[in-house]
């Protein structure tokens, strides 16, 4: 009896997909969700294979995660957790990519920049970013690392960071506002970027400088070729 009801109620023109709504995406068009969604419409609701939809949606490389709900009578809500950009990565062609925190190439829709992010050259090369592959970089890890820590211990401070460098494998950030080239602090990040804040606010640093920002309750100002 149970398999006869369900049989009818997968098969009732009622129950047909009229509807697709899509909430959480950002850098994702809805369109590129529309036309995943688009050869389901018309189907019986309830007889549409949910994990077919999912699997589509979560091979886009911006996707971490999908929920799928069926509302009866004819509409289908998707739920979309998208990974979000932590930096460029620029290759040695000089092209942009944007990368999440846990170093997976997202892809990028549109032409236009349109994240404002801080930028770390690499000797890559375009053919080796692929988007949804993890890279295994070990300047990018430490250069992620960094940020991950601003992210956490000195929010305010990333717009202000336009690039990220390696140098002598130590992370650099360079201050979008001055070009000042900062050593961050391995301890008391916060209170170390605090002060060369006030510092740099009070006219004590040259254009274009190294801080360095490594030793305890100082910020230490060099020459900018040093």
């Amino acid at each position: 009896m149970g398999t006869g009801i369900w049989f009818g109620l997968t098969h009732i023109d009622l129950f047909t997909l009229q509807k697709v709504t899509v909430i959480g995406n950002e850098a994702i068009p809805d369109t590129l969700i529309y036309k995943i969604t688009q050869p389901y419409i018309g189907m019986n609701l309830l007889a549409i294979p949910t994990e077919d939809i999912k699997n589509k949606v979560m091979n886009l490389s911006r996707v971490k995660d999908v929920k799928l709900h069926k509302r009866l009578p004819s509409t289908i809500k998707l739920e979309i957790n998208e990974r979000k950009a932590a930096i460029y990565l620029k290759t040695i062609e000089g092209d942009l990519h944007p990368i999440d925190s846990e170093a997976v190439v997202l892809m990028k829709y549109s032409p236009i920049y349109k994240e404002d992010m801080p930028i770390y050259s690499t000797y890559l090369s375009n053919h080796q970013i692929k988007p949804g592959h993890k890279l295994k970089n070990v300047g990018l890890q430490q250069v992620l690392q960094l940020h991950k820590r601003i992210t956490k211990e000195a929010p305010d401070f990333l717009p202000q960071i336009s690039e990220y460098y390696l140098i002598d494998k130590t992370v650099n950030i360079i201050d979008a506002k001055t070009g000042t080239r900062i050593i961050p602090a391995q301890e008391d990040l916060a209170k170390q970027l605090a002060r060369y804040q006030f510092v740099q606010e009070n006219g004590n640093i040259n254009k274009n400088s190294v801080v360095d920002l490594r030793y305890k309750n100082q910020v230490v100002v060099k020459a900018g070729n040093k």
